[in-house]
């Protein structure tokens, strides 16, 4: 169960009409409890008066339509007045029946916004202004999203010494949690492709989420949310993630609280160290434009723990500065890159779950165990895409990237093709293809589709010896190389006049050699 603690006490000043009536104004200024908001709980709402001579008038609780036609036993009006310092307890029972609970995962981005949504509000004769009570919202997420919070994590990358976040770009705006149609998708400021094959997955004509496809990963629905992709350089324990875990400070000096977050999409078990978090973090005006939000820094404020190679720590008061994909080359780049012997030890997040279907996808199940001898994964600070909706295929690789090679004299090369048996002293580097990608056996055409998740496999053959002489991997994003976008980028089929998120920069990442050690973890909770 996941828990949304706001603020306990907010205090109002509201200025109304006095007790005594005629046309004089005094201040009224009344406090209310933090209630909790839960299926099969009693929500009492505390309305005490804290002006010192001006009664509060017959005053109310009103509630949203939708909610008000699911409670009962109500106590949500008073016909009299609470007299200053005195206070007066509202009620009403919000049964748990499974439709109230699936009514209140529908509207959870709006209860947990109630100040701003007005879900619940205090109104009364003498108060110009309705009164939005903080809650502490407790409803279940979506019963098939249990399996991404289950406590499993199996020879997951380490991607540095130590725990810390490597990025936390704002990833795009507006577009998580759209009614499904090009039309919805279109006015949301999303992209919609041009798709030649018949009949494509939702998924290869636009990377705008509806919110049924947002609550099975992210356990509620969310409706026209901001991303952001947080990456750390451990895998996070998945039963601590949560929306409250993170501060997001704007440039405005506002502090916000994600929605929602999940690991979703990067749901192996040998993955699990970037979560991506919904909310409401900016809109699409670049730094320096007036009226321009957007994420400067997000900070870890509770709960989340991370896994290390000596087991489990705090990631509490871990913070990293935002990029933004609306300046130039401010779209997805690189933040680490690692060579060891191919494994499919943790692939997979298990089997006969919502999630299990898109698996396997590695190199072992494209290319066959003979050709699948090492696996150069780079790890990236966001989805990767060729436009923002199509999926990189996993013939790609000469599309978008360079690998380097330095001989022990300090001599560069670069291999830049695939199925080409590049020859040194030391042996041979043959590389295979891309993995990490669709599910295998899946045809490659204009249709295909990916986990969109921050890993690419590179599958390479050869001889050990050649393989230590890799030291780093480049996306030109030039010269006849194509840049990537993250999941709010234009598509091939751009609307005239939306703004949508920029192509990443060049990028040389170093090679983490792990040959020897693979640099891994696992655990199994309980």
């Amino acid at each position: 169960m996941r828990n949304l603690s706001l603020t306990s006490i907010i205090l109002f000043t509201i200025y109304g009409c006095s007790s005594g009536g005629g046309n004089a104004s005094t201040a009224t200024s009344i406090s209310t409890n933090t209630p909790l908001y839960s299926p099969g709980a009693t929500t009492e709402i505390v309305v005490t008066n804290t002006s010192q001579s001006t009664s509060i008038i017959n005053p109310k609780i009103t509630l949203a339509t939708w909610l008000e036609s699911i409670v009962t036993d109500t106590n949500l009006s008073l016909s009299g007045d609470i007299a200053p310092g005195a206070s007066y307890t509202f009620s009403f029972k919000l049964p748990a029946s499974e439709s109230n609970i699936t009514d209140s995962r529908n509207y959870y981005q709006y209860l947990i916004t109630n100040t701003s949504s007005g879900e619940i509000q205090v109104i009364a004769d003498n108060l110009n202004n309705p009164v939005n009570p903080a809650l502490e919202v407790v409803v279940s997420p979506n019963p098939a999203s249990h399996t991404l919070w289950e406590d499993i994590i199996i020879n997951a990358d380490l991607w540095s010494d130590k725990p810390e976040i490597m990025s936390a770009g704002y990833g795009f705006e507006g577009i998580e949690g759209v009614q499904q149609g090009e039309s919805f998708v279109i006015a949301a400021g999303g992209a919609w492709e041009i798709v030649t094959t018949p009949n494509p997955p939702y998924l290869a004509l636009t990377s705008s989420k509806t919110p049924t496809v947002v609550e099975l990963a992210w356990g509620y629905p969310t409706y026209y949310a901001d991303a952001m992709p947080i990456v750390f350089s451990w895998p996070v324990l998945p039963s601590t993630v949560k929306g409250e875990d993170f501060a997001v400070t704007l440039n405005t000096g506002k502090v916000v609280t994600p929605y929602v977050a999940s690991i979703s999409p990067n749901l192996e078990y040998n993955e699990r160290s970037c979560i991506v978090i919904f909310g409401e973090f900016g809109n699409r005006l670049s730094p320096g434009t007036a009226g321009a939000i957007y994420p400067t820094k997000v900070t870890i404020v509770k709960n989340l723990k991370m896994l290390g190679p000596q087991g489990l720590v705090s990631a509490v008061g871990l913070s990293k500065d935002s990029t933004n994909p609306y300046t130039s080359n401010g779209g997805p780049t690189l933040v680490a890159a690692k060579l060891s012997r191919m494994s499919i030890l943790g692939e997979g997040v298990g089997e006969s779950n919502a999630f299990s279907g898109g698996y396997p996808n590695n190199g072992v199940a494209y290319y066959g165990e003979s050709n699948a001898q090492y696996r150069l994964r780079i790890y990236t600070t966001g989805g990767f895409s060729p436009d923002g909706v199509a999926a990189v295929q996993p013939q790609d690789f000469q599309k978008f990237f360079r690998i380097q090679v330095t001989s022990p004299s300090g001599e560069v090369t670069w291999l830049t093709a695939t199925n080409y048996v590049y020859s040194f002293p030391q042996g041979s580097i043959e590389i295979i293809g891309l993995a990490d990608l669709g599910l295998a056996g899946e045809s490659i055409n204009d249709a295909y589709t990916e986990d969109s998740d921050n890993y690419i496999d590179f599958i390479l053959k050869g001889d050990e010896s050649a393989m230590r002489l890799i030291t780093a991997v480049e996306i030109p994003a030039a010269n006849g190389y194509l840049p990537f976008y993250n999941p709010g980028g234009p598509g091939n089929n751009p609307t005239p006049g939306v703004t949508y998120t920029s192509p990443g920069p060049y990028t040389l990442q170093t090679v983490t050699m792990a040959i020897d050690d693979p640099k891994t973890v696992t655990y199994h909770g309980n």
